[in-house]
């Protein structure tokens, strides 16, 4: 009989590529791996042989990830580009995925009708359309979908013994190992091995007159008959595993993975954190949750009993925290390093076969009459309609999840950031992106200059960020005291990293980028804001480079695409014949094996309806207490809840909504007033905790105690806030809260003040600067230094004055010795100095020696996030003696000095006063900064303060300090002997600018204030501007 074409393949793969060739162009950029693979294949592109990597985490090795998918998109990208590169193999991947679920099905089901229903079940699979769209792994794809492919011959080698057949699995498996690692090597667990099971079953059984007489003797006797082609089979996929990427190995023993484990959503408890039971359970499974008693039903039949047991291993893995079986099966080391959906995405892989025969049976087959004869046509006719909407309602979904919930920032111009990067010898420097999200890694592809950052965590070796559960500095935000902590260590000592320039597309680190002492640039036209640091010398011409072996360089940049080209040249005239039906191809064992399905069994229907409806009501209980606890008016604590909810994601209009109809603020007003408040609250915190406590509550009335914590840049914010509640019209509502009207004397005001600006090149050349171009560093002066020690913390404190005309940018560093002079510790001042001095301005300051957190093994992280965490060196030695190393550059931003101390006084609540802003900028963040004196007034101790409100032009704000108890600090050394400014000795400085100066001028500032330990208190005033005008 003539082999005809299969109509449903045909139909998968024009309806596929139609579909997913035609989304991917809007959903793959915006997935979280596709452009970190564009990266990758950039560096092929342009450095194919050499592996080493600068321009992430000062350089990594890219053979800490499989080259095969980057390779390809490398060249094809001579063609049409890196994105030309990328989408190609994208739409390559979709149609070996189709076409590898049709072969796969059919050797599972022996029939090309239930296989061309697994390739039409493929497009529509919800597993498939999140790992593409949604997670854009690319070598996962390809590599699972060229293992589907190797699964027939595989079994062809192990059932006939011939050797085609075992060079055909074996160079399909060469393809599979070169894209991706953990594919085959969890798919000879989970795949091969059972796969190599089934064949030999299958053999057992021709021995046999039925599955019943086949015995476990019989079934050992022929697994003994097989046994060498199994061995040889199993060492040859080791062999390949091995070689195939063998400098990834070696290169895995040599730098093995040592960092903190980094939180994943796979791993969470879903029931528990619904979000990622969402993403990483329902939406995998889908319509499939509904035939999970089928699926196990047909797996644990005789002939697929070992897919039986590996879809139930991979079912239960895939739970991830949900269930302690995972972490008790993998260890605490597997669990944490593993991804666990990928085990989701294999076990629903894995039943896509028996979900086509389900399908087979349902549409025409023996399901069908059986649902006929039972419950009638119609009801056929619905539940068949209800399975395909719900898989159709699956990918919909899915597709638009990134839509609805985006994972990634907009999408940023990049063109502006790459020109800047290579105008005027700014790639001499690094940079680092903040708020890119994983757009970063196409920034890195289109320039060569390089980051701090990087976004392939299994390669770096940095220790401010493998010491730290994060994945990225540039989303620091979002992993709490972890993502912070590494991002003020780089911003406080950038020189260590040759850092320079940060581009900001989140206002939220503006505050911590102005108090480590950076200054805004410019900001470029795609709204990328820059921000500088000066005194950080470029980077080194001869940088560090871990090389390898040349022989591994060479396997590296030749094995991965001649495993292609032998796969071709091997499988490619049965991919011809297979095409164009040119000549009659045997038929294979396994189609002989087909099951005549006629009889489905009547009870595996009934308990079939019975999980459905189980599924159903969870499903629905879920929905149920979804709608309760988020129906914003049904209650006096929701409705407290949405408020807050609406004001952190500054939804002011939904929260207005929530306001007492009957106090008559219109929505007009209330967005005027939400407009004028400004600071630290306001502008950049992010609600992290909300604790509601409701009392005197009536049928109509109730009132509700708020504790709040926000999370800012820069520290904790805790509130308690009152609310009077009401219920009309069964709706509670918040009555509304009064407005300060702090009134300003003058409508318009004026204020004059000098200004500053400096040319940088005033001749456009290409030359580096011209010497008459290099302004002379304003002169500093350290009037005092100190090493204390206070509450087991080291600390370096002292005073320092700008001595010069003209504005300073002030760096200060502090070093530790022990008496022998050896190297304990150096540090950054970071928040406690003003780092902008005008021109005889003097500042406190203090330097507090952070240590790397957490790189104990034996520390324990954090539960919740926390700015003000601060992990002190741990010193071996006992600090005794210090050096200080301070330079200034001319400043000409961040000068605003308009902002005054009032009507100061002392309570019981600790001192209270007034901030008045006299100038003609508003202040968003204002800092005071209070050193404390002794009797002597000699500098013991310096804090600071951060006012959570801003200062509107001509208002004034209250704030509220309490002091500290200082009876437990010891000063260790008082010393001006080590300290340096802009390179040269302070004591020259001192004796040749104030020879004669008259310390009795800054002891007058002082307060006298008798407090536990120190004798006098003095506040100083720093100001963050958010938007200057």
């Amino acid at each position: 009989m003539e082999k005809k074409t299969n109509t449903l393949l045909i139909l998968a793969l024009i309806v596929g590529l139609a579909f997913h060739g035609s989304a991917i162009f809007f959903t793959l950029e915006s997935t979280y791996d596709a452009l970190i693979h564009l990266f990758f294949a950039d560096h092929y592109a342009n450095s194919w042989f050499d592996p080493w990597e600068y321009r992430w985490y000062t350089g990594f090795t890219v053979q800490s990830y499989p080259p095969l998918v980057h390779q390809l998109i490398g060249i094809l990208s001579y063609i049409g580009g890196l994105k030309f590169g990328m989408y190609a193999v994208a739409l390559i991947a979709i149609v070996l995925f189709i076409t590898g679920a049709y072969r796969y099905t059919l050797l599972m089901t022996g029939s090309r009708r239930i296989a061309g229903y697994g390739a039409v079940m493929a497009v529509f699979s919800s597993t498939f359309v999140e790992t593409l769209h949604i997670f854009g792994q690319l070598p996962s794809v390809s590599a699972l979908s060229i293992l589907l492919h190797a699964m027939t011959e595989i079994y062809l080698w192990i059932k006939t013994g011939k050797t085609r057949y075992f060079i055909t699995s074996a160079t399909m498996l060469a393809v599979t190992v070169t894209s991706h690692h953990v594919t085959p090597l969890f798919g000879m667990v989970f795949f091969i091995a059972p796969l190599m099971g089934m064949a030999v079953m299958d053999a057992a059984r021709e021995k046999v007159n039925s599955y019943k007489a086949l015995t476990f003797k019989v079934f050992w006797g022929t697994t003994l008959q097989h046994f060498w082609r199994i061995a040889k089979f199993g060492g040859t996929a080791i062999f390949l595993l091995v070689f195939c990427i063998f400098p990834y190995w070696y290169n895995s023993k040599r730098n093995p993975i040592t960092q903190v484990a980094i939180p994943h959503g796979s791993r969470d408890n879903f029931l528990e954190v619904t979000s990622s039971g969402l993403v990483f359970f329902i939406i995998p499974w889908g319509v499939f949750l509904f035939i999970l008693p089928y699926f196990f039903y047909r797996y644990f039949s005789k002939r697929y009993v070992f897919f039986g047991l590996s879809f139930a291993l991979l079912t239960i893995l895939g739970t991830g925290g949900t269930t302690p079986i995972p972490l008790m099966m993998l260890g605490e080391t597997a669990f944490n390093i593993l991804t666990l959906d990928r085990f989701t995405l294999w076990a629903t892989i894995m039943a896509l076969p028996i979900f086509a025969e389900f399908a087979y049976r349902m549409v025409e087959g023996d399901l069908k009459v059986l649902i006929q004869s039972k419950f009638g046509g119609v009801y056929h006719r619905v539940l068949g309609g209800l399975i395909a909407g719900g898989m159709l309602f699956m990918v919909l979904f899915t597709m638009t999840l990134g839509y609805f919930r985006p994972s990634q920032p907009a999408k940023i111009k990049m063109l502006p950031i790459v020109n800047f990067l290579g105008a005027d010898s700014h790639d001499s420097w690094r940079y680092l992106p903040l708020g890119f999200g994983d757009q970063m890694a196409w920034l890195s592809a289109q320039s060569g200059a390089m980051t701090v950052d990087g976004n392939y965590h299994s390669a770096r070796r940095l220790p401010e960020l493998t010491t730290r559960a994060i994945e990225r500095i540039e989303n620091s935000k979002f992993r709490g005291v972890e993502g912070i902590g590494s991002l003020q260590q780089f911003l406080t000592v950038p020189e260590k990293y040759n850092l320079k320039y940060i581009f900001s597309n989140d206002k939220f680190y503006d505050p911590i980028l102005y108090y480590c002492g950076w200054q805004r640039l410019q900001q470029l036209e795609n709204g990328i804001m820059v921000w500088e640091k000066l005194n950080v010398a470029p980077i080194p011409q001869i940088m560090p480079k871990q090389d390898v072996p040349t022989i591994m360089k060479i396997m590296w940049g030749v094995i991965p695409l001649t495993t292609v080209l032998i796969a071709i040249f091997v499988n490619i005239q049965m991919i011809w014949v297979r095409l164009l039906k040119s000549r009659k191809t045997p038929v294979h064992s396994f189609m002989k094996l087909e099951l005549p399905y006629n009889r489905f069994p009547p009870k595996l229907l009934t308990f079939s309806h019975w999980w459905a409806l189980l599924i159903l009501i969870c499903l629905g209980y879920g929905m149920y207490i979804f709608y309760v606890k988020n129906v914003a008016q049904l209650s006096p604590t929701n409705v407290v809840e949405s408020y807050y909810d609406a004001l952190d994601f500054k939804e002011f209009s939904t929260a207005h909504s929530y306001i007492d109809p009957e106090d008559h603020i219109d929505i007009a007003q209330y967005m005027l007033e939400v407009s004028v408040t400004d600071g630290i609250l306001s502008s950049y915190a992010k609600l992290d905790s909300l604790g509601i406590e409701i009392y005197d509550e009536t049928e109509n009335s109730a009132k509700a105690k708020v504790a709040t914590r926000w999370i800012t840049p820069l520290e904790n914010v805790f509130n308690n806030d009152y609310h009077e509640l009401v219920k009309r019209k069964n709706k509670w509502y918040i009555k509304s809260v009064k407005v300060d009207n702090d009134i300003p004397p003058d409508q318009l005001f004026t204020a004059n003040g000098t200004t500053y600006y400096n040319h940088g090149r005033r001749k456009i050349t290409t030359q580096e600067t011209y010497h008459e171009d290099v302004l002379k560093q304003p002169v500093l002066e350290i009037l005092s230094a100190k090493l204390v020690k206070y509450k087991g913390q080291y600390s370096v404190i002292g005073e320092l004055q700008n001595v010069d005309n003209t504005p300073a940018d002030v760096v200060i560093k502090a070093t530790l010795y022990n008496d022998n002079d050896k190297e304990l510790a150096n540090y950054n001042a970071k928040h406690q100095i003003k780092h902008k001095l005008m021109p005889k301005e003097t500042t406190t300051f203090k330097i507090n020696f952070e240590g790397i957190a957490w790189s104990s093994t034996k520390d324990t992280l954090p539960p919740t996030f926390d700015p003000d965490q601060f992990t002190p060196v741990s010193f071996e030695e006992q600090p005794t003696k210090f050096n200080l190393q301070s330079a200034g550059n001319t400043a000409n931003t961040d000068l605003y000095k308009h902002v005054a101390l009032q009507d100061l006084k002392y309570t019981d609540q600790g001192f209270e006063g007034v901030l008045f802003n006299s100038g003609v900028q508003e202040v968003t963040i204002p800092q005071l900064i209070i050193s404390y004196y002794d009797e002597n007034s000699e500098l013991l101790w310096v804090d600071h303060k951060f006012i959570t409100e801003g200062v509107r032009i001509q208002r004034k704000q209250f704030f509220n300090y309490k002091p500290l108890a200082l009876d437990s600090l010891e000063v260790i050394s008082s010393s001006l002997e080590n300290c340096f400014v802009n390179g040269l000795p302070n004591k020259a400085i001192a004796d040749k600018i104030f020879p004669d100066r008259k310390l009795i001028h800054g002891k007058q500032q002082s307060q006298p204030f008798n407090g536990k330990g120190y004798d006098y208190v003095k506040f100083e005033i720093n100001s963050y501007i958010g938007n200057p005008k």
